[in-house]
């Protein structure tokens, strides 16, 4: 059954999701893209998002999601991960399709951006606290109540795509092929694969995908702001790693993106120090593995920075020069000792920043070590 706007009502009555009674006031915003995605707007009561795979890779990874969601909100010891998710509604898995609760009163961190051209340390913190409630216990247990047909443990695509391009050309089309082709021609770049693939541990709960489309920042009554994270398809028991270097690509790109206008890196640099800080003092990572551990993460930021660019030229004919100057910062990324760019983004001296006592209890870094 492939849902489309004049049956998708009629669907969700027949699910119960929707009461008959409402069906002729809701409003359908659909919007198909590697999936069919439509939004379910009801007067005076929470909308839905829905999302039906079109392909047999994209029902795996839906059920993948909404795995991730039902086991969330089922599990009480699991609240603090339910409440950065949207809230699970249905699963239909024989017609791969996942209902969830549309997030109100909120916008994407790509939206806010748009219109501040800053990101501040709340924001920072927001996210880090975040990345620290689903990578801590609370994330490893929901690891350890799925099989590894759910979860299977596998590098990010970038990772096979340096190793085979031609499948790589097949997926992505000649623009995608011919910006990895670059890339892959850096020795530095495949350096950096090597070294990352070589020290992966597949230890915690991760995103996978963690762009500004898929962050909300929701706004709570009295004017404070929450975190929501959607599209956990790429869900998997992987690095903490990838997704802490996610976090810190996202805000460079967002930099990048938008410098040829007049913004500056301290728009994106405070929100930046805001999270290390923040992550660091909730992770309580001790002092000797701060160095380490940051500088793993900014490779990982500079391969993630790679995926983006090629994930810019999907399905496109040629290679945009927006494309090209993201590659070129990810080159940089990977390329430049990674103090430089410590220094660059006023780390350096952040570990200072996070009480002793935080730094040093034992044990709570368990899930990143």
């Amino acid at each position: 059954m492939e849902l489309t706007p004049s049956n998708i009502v009629a669907y969700l009555v027949e699910r119960g999701v929707i009461p008959p009674a409402v069906a002729g006031a809701v409003v359908v915003n659909p919007s198909i893209r590697r999936n069919r995605n439509f939004k379910i707007l009801r007067p005076n009561h929470p909308g839905y998002f829905v999302k039906q795979a079109k392909e047999e890779d994209a029902a795996k990874t839906v059920r993948r999601e909404a795995l991730c969601y039902w086991r969330a909100h089922d599990d009480l010891y699991l609240a603090p991960l339910a409440r950065l998710m949207p809230r699970f509604v249905d699963y239909d898995e024989e017609h791969h399709v996942l209902v969830v609760e549309l997030v109100g009163e909120s916008e994407t961190f790509y939206e806010h951006f748009l219109r501040d051209r800053s990101f501040t340390p709340e924001i920072g913190g927001l996210l880090a606290d975040g990345l620290a409630t689903y990578q801590s216990e609370l994330g490893r247990r929901l690891r350890g109540e799925v099989d590894d047909e759910t979860f299977p443990g596998t590098l990010p695509w970038l990772f096979t795509a340096v190793d085979e391009p031609e499948w790589f050309r097949g997926w992505f089309g000649d623009a995608g092929a011919e910006l990895l082709a670059w890339l892959r021609s850096h020795d530095e770049f495949v350096a950096a694969i090597r070294r990352v693939a070589g020290r992966w541990r597949r230890d915690t709960l991760v995103h996978g995908d963690l762009k500004w489309d898929n962050c909300l920042l929701v706004r709570e009554p009295g004017g404070r702001h929450s975190l929501k994270i959607v599209d956990w398809e790429l869900a998997d028991v992987g690095d903490a790693r990838w997704d802490l270097g996610g976090v810190i690509q996202a805000f460079l790109v967002s930099w990048s993106s938008w410098s040829a206008y007049g913004v500056a890196l301290d728009a994106v640099q405070s929100a930046i120090q805001g999270f290390w800080r923040r992550y660091v003092e909730a992770r309580a990572i001790p002092r000797d593995q701060l160095t380490p551990l940051l500088e793993q993460c900014i490779e990982c930021a500079g391969l993630r920075t790679a995926q983006s660019a090629l994930e810019a030229v999907y399905g496109s004919t040629e290679v945009h020069p927006s494309a090209t100057e993201i590659a070129e910062l990810a080159l940089r990324m990977v390329g430049s000792p990674s103090a430089a760019i410590i220094d660059q983004l006023g780390l350096s001296e952040v570990d200072l920043w996070a009480p002793p006592s935080r730094r040093q209890a034992a044990g709570s870094y368990a899930a990143v070590r």
